[in-house]
């Protein structure tokens, strides 16, 4: 062993807190957006950094120490505690020696309930639109002067950062529900905003993923509030599990908190926010989707609990200019409109392709979808092939096997997807790699067929991100030269 871990074994070091015990947090994974919020926040609250990664270049900022791979140096000095993704096998090389050493080890999802110790919870579950609600509720808090600490897996889209240390009592965290991380959390104020079948490799049934949400609402102590999806059945039976005051969120007339004369603006929304059936003010959002309305009447709800004025909860709402990789515009190149989404559940993806089509109606769209997981794909095939319709041309690139062993023979492919697309009538291209998925594109719009007008939707929370960015930066520079060498292309 290195030099400088012979130390004697250390039981006594500081738990995961931003009030005392400040020390050094070494975190193994860093390179996840969950883990990447976690080191911000406690980097800003004073902590020392490190962290390693398999990534090729993992992040450096703040100061912070961090390595490529895995080793025993990179636990030099021996820090005080050391922190995990759960996407790190228990047998990693770096956490056998720091439980060797006697360090503390403990999960991302259990070092984000010890800062919610030092603070006043505020928890967002549900299947979809988590990180958008957490930002939102943190807009409205901002806008309050609460100064809220804030932990999710996002960033926004302005380039200020979302997640903070922030000085004021509440902190709003994005609570999964993979692997039941979220019961590690004690909020006083919490949100389910919608259950669906998901992370098919970790819930064994519908019952089983309903149970778990049903675990989370009962952790909301009794002087808390619970704030529901009305027309989601799932959500009342697990909202109904625990013994915190529950309010409904949604477009019924019986919902608490309720969006009514709901319109858009080229798909983007306004409404008027009732709340026990009293008119609340107007709300206009920035950001477009219908689905946007329900999250924004969750974060409203949320804030509220937190002592935000209506006149915050419409400004902070108001100037929410959304998320990286949330129906992010990534620009306009050679004419072609290119955006870039998180969505890889059929819902999302539905949500996604019909809020394109409202933002540029009578447009032709070209969607490249990256499946998640293998698992997910075979579970929900037919349900993505039919909610992919909404594109004019769909490519389907190979899956991203998040957490899964690399592809075995009569495993389902990315090929499957696209020919059950096909059958129910989809215009899908032959093609599924990522660099030739690229190059056709490039080459399309270099020949015409994907021309000034058209829409590119890519899709999925793998990398696919690389390939919007790839083909917005090549179409751009060869467009560019086309015009310095007087193209007839009309840029």
């Amino acid at each position: 062993m290195p030099p400088g871990l012979s130390a004697p074994t250390r039981h006594a070091a500081p738990r995961v807190t931003t009030r005392s015990g400040i020390g050094h947090a070494h975190l193994v994974g860093i390179g996840g957006a969950g883990m990447q919020a976690l080191a911000t926040v406690l980097s800003e609250a004073g902590w020392r950094i490190s962290g390693s990664d398999i990534a090729a270049t993992v992040p450096a900022r703040l100061g912070w120490k961090t390595h490529s791979g895995h080793a025993i140096e990179h636990l030099l000095p021996p820090p005080d505690i050391v922190v995990h993704s759960p996407a790190i096998a228990r047998d990693n090389l770096e956490l056998a020696v720091a439980r060797r050493l006697g360090i503390p080890v403990v999960s991302y999802p259990q070092a984000v309930g010890h800062l919610m110790n030092d603070r006043t919870g505020i928890a967002v579950a549900g299947t979809h639109g988590k990180s958008t609600t957490v930002a939102m509720t943190a807009s409205i808090l901002l806008a309050a002067g609460l100064d809220p600490t804030v932990i999710a897996g996002a960033d926004l889209r302005c380039g200020r950062p979302l997640n903070r240390h922030g000085k004021g009592p509440w902190m709003v965290v994005e609570a999964c529900e993979y692997r039941s991380s979220f019961l590690h959390l004690r909020p006083r104020i919490a949100a389910i905003l919608g259950i669906e079948p998901d992370h098919f490799d970790y819930f064994t049934s519908t019952a089983d993923l309903e149970h778990a949400f049903g675990r989370f609402a009962a952790l909301v102590p009794r002087d808390g509030v619970l704030i529901g999806r009305d027309e989601c059945p799932a959500t009342r039976r697990a909202t109904a599990s625990g013994t915190a005051g529950v309010e409904t969120m949604g477009v019924s007339n019986d919902a608490h908190w309720r969006a009514r004369s709901i319109a858009d603006d080229r798909g983007r929304y306004h409404f008027e926010l009732l709340k026990g059936g009293r008119s609340r003010g107007k709300i206009r959002l920035q950001i477009a989707g219908r689905h946007n309305v329900l999250n924004a009447l969750a974060a409203a709800a949320l804030a509220h609990h937190a002592g935000a004025a209506w006149c915050d909860i419409r400004e902070g709402l108001a100037g929410f200019q959304g998320l990286r990789r949330r129906l992010e515009t990534l620009g306009v190149a050679g004419g072609l409109t290119i955006i870039d989404d998180y969505a890889h559940h059929p819902t999302e993806i539905a949500a996604a392709l019909k809020t394109v089509r409202e933002l540029h109606p009578g447009q032709k769209i070209y969607c490249v979808f990256e499946p998640h997981q293998a698992s997910r794909t075979k579970s929900l095939l037919d349900e993505l092939a039919s909610s992919l319709h909404n594109a004019d041309t769909l490519v389907v690139a190979e899956i991203f096997r998040a957490r899964e062993p690399d592809w075995q023979p009569g495993e389902i492919t990315a090929a499957d997807l696209a020919a059950r697309a096909r059958h129910l009538g989809s215009h899908v291209a032959p093609i599924h790699d990522q660099n030739d998925i690229e190059d056709w594109l490039v080459d399309s719009w270099r020949q015409g067929s994907l021309d000034s007008g058209d829409v590119l939707v890519t899709l999925g929370a793998g990398h696919i991100g690389r390939l919007a960015n790839g083909v917005y930066d090549r179409i751009r520079k060869s467009a560019a030269a086309e015009r310095a060498a007087g193209s007839a292309h009309v840029v």
